[in-house]
């Protein structure tokens, strides 16, 4: 029990690291990479990066969270965009995907609104992130 309570802000950062890689994965398989979505792809891999490198280079820590900080800028400013679009969408402030009653498809020529509160999950990352910086002994040493 030990051994965990000392490596935990370790752990948690870990844990960080693989949220924003999957997260990334997820938007590039879902093809979140037209114009400005790629800023979340590449916002999700900057923090998955953060992450690690924080485990690995503890000695930076304002650096990691100047880091998360823009980071999780990035997804207030992502969570504005899609609210835009949800907005000019069938006027609608998030419209769900629609259905055809017969098939279960998605209907010709009609596209959902994007989920308007996703991005919001790089800012909570992010925050975690800042936290389980903070929470670190300054002396802490490498994983280990």
């Amino acid at each position: 029990m030990s051994w965990i309570r000392k490596r935990f802000p370790a752990l948690v950062m870990l844990w960080i690291a693989g949220s924003f890689g999957m997260l990334a994965l997820e938007l590039l398989m879902t093809g979140h990479t037209e114009e400005t979505q790629i800023l979340g792809v590449l916002a999700s891999a900057a923090g998955a990066l953060i992450a690690l490198l924080a485990v690995f280079v503890p000695r930076l820590r304002v650096g990691w969270l100047v880091g998360f900080l823009v980071v999780g800028l990035f997804g207030l400013v992502g969570t504005a965009l899609h609210w835009e679009e949800a907005g000019e969408s069938d006027g609608a402030a998030y419209a769900a995907a629609r259905y055809d009653d017969d098939e279960g498809e998605e209907g010709e020529g009609e596209e959902a609104a994007p989920p308007p509160l996703a991005p919001l999950g790089l800012t909570g990352l992010a925050a975690l992130g800042g936290l389980a910086l903070y929470a670190r002994d300054e002396e802490a040493g490498e994983v280990g």
